[in-house]
C-alpha cells in the first residue's frame, strides 16, 4: 500500500467527529503490586461460601484466605477475542471501597476480619517490605500496594484487552466482576455515549481498527502492537445509527456464544462489514484495509 492511499484513508477516517478517546471516560490499566507472587493466587476453587484456596507462588504451596479478601484476576492470557471471561486466579486485596475511595484496611481490622488472610499476608512480610528495594521496610502498612491507581474502577461493567496483541483481543465484563494486572487494559464509557458496549467493542475488534494501530502505532516483535491509550485515543468513531448499534450488538452478543470456529468466523466477517459501512469505506478502500 502505497503512503498516499494510507494518507487518503486517514484523512478520511479523521472526518469523522468523535475519537475512541471521547467515547471512553476511562481507558486504564490493572493493579501493580510490585510481589505479584504474594498477592496472586493460581488454580483457585472455592471451599463452602465462605473461602478460595489457591496457590501462592511465594510459598509454593496452596494457601486458604476469606472470599472477602480477594478479587477475580485476569492476566493477558485469560483475555480473548469475543470470548467469555473465565480465571481462575484470584487478587489479595487489602482495600475496602468508601465514598468512591480505596481505603486500606488496618491491621486490627485485617486480623479481625480476615485473620487467615493476614496470616498469610504475615508470613510474606519479608517479601512485601522489601519490595522496590526495601521501599517500605519501616511503614506500618507494608501489605499495601505501593501504586493504588484505579482501584475503584473494577468494578464497573467494561470491555477489556491484553495491552499487546496481534490484532484486537477485546470482550466484555458484563458484571464488573474481574480486577486485572497491569498487563489488562479496562475501557469505561461516557454516560452520553449512548451506543452499546458490544458496538463499541466491534469497533475495537475490527479489522479497520487493527489497520489504523498499524499504520498510527508502534509495532513489538513479530507483528504484536500495543494497545495503550495514547495509540488508540485518537482512532476516529463515527455517530453510529440506531440501527448499525442494534445489528452489531446482536451480531457481538451472539458470536459471544458461539462455540463453532467456522461459524464464529463468517460472524466476524459480518461484523466487519457492517463496521466498513458505518465509516462509508469504498470497495478500494476495503481492499486495502482487509490486506493488513
Amino acid at each position: 500500500m502505497t503512503n498516499k492511499a494510507v494518507n487518503d484513508i486517514l484523512r478520511k477516517l479523521r472526518e469523522n467527529p468523535y475519537t475512541l478517546g471521547d467515547v471512553f471516560e476511562f481507558i486504564f490499566q490493572g493493579i501493580a503490586t510490585s510481589k505479584d507472587d504474594v498477592y496472586f493466587l493460581y488454580n483457585c476453587t472455592e471451599v463452602d461460601d465462605d473461602y478460595i484456596e489457591g496457590l501462592s507462588k511465594s510459598l509454593n504451596k496452596r494457601v486458604k484466605i476469606e472470599k472477602g479478601l480477594v478479587k477475580p484476576l485476569l492476566k493477558g492470557e485469560d483475555v480473548h477475542r469475543y470470548e467469555m471471561l473465565n480465571s481462575g486466579k484470584f487478587i489479595i486485596f487489602p482495600y475496602k471501597v468508601v465514598a468512591h475511595k480505596a481505603v486500606l484496611y488496618t491491621t486490627s481490622e485485617l486480623a479481625k476480619m480476615y485473620p487467615l488472610g493476614f496470616e498469610y499476608l504475615c508470613q510474606c512480610e519479608h517479601e512485601l517490605r522489601g519490595r522496590e528495594k526495601g521501599r517500605l521496610k519501616n511503614d506500618m502498612f507494608w501489605y499495601r500496594y505501593i501504586y493504588p491507581k484505579n482501584l475503584t474502577l473494577f468494578d464497573n461493567v467494561k470491555i477489556v484487552a491484553p495491552e499487546i496483541s496481534l490484532g484486537g483481543n477485546y470482550t466484555f465484563d458484563a458484571n464488573g466482576h474481574y480486577y486485572s494486572t497491569t498487563t489488562v487494559y479496562g475501557y469505561i464509557k461516557r454516560n452520553n455515549f449512548k451506543e452499546s458496549y458490544y458496538t463499541y467493542m466491534a469497533i475495537l475488534n475490527s479489522q479497520l481498527c487493527w489497520w489504523f494501530l498499524v499504520n498510527t502505532g508502534t509495532v513489538l516483535a513479530n507483528g504484536y502492537y500495543r494497545y495503550k491509550p495514547a495509540y488508540l485515543k485518537p482512532l476516529p468513531v463515527p455517530m453510529i445509527p440506531k440501527e448499525i448499534d442494534a445489528k452489531l450488538t446482536c451480531l457481538v452478543k451472539e458470536i459471544l456464544q458461539e462455540e463453532d470456529k467456522t461459524i464464529r468466523t463468517e460472524i466476524e466477517k459480518t461484523i466487519n462489514s457492517v463496521i466498513y459501512e458505518l465509516y462509508k469505506m469504498g470497495d478500494n478502500e476495503i481492499e486495502m484495509i482487509s490486506s493488513c
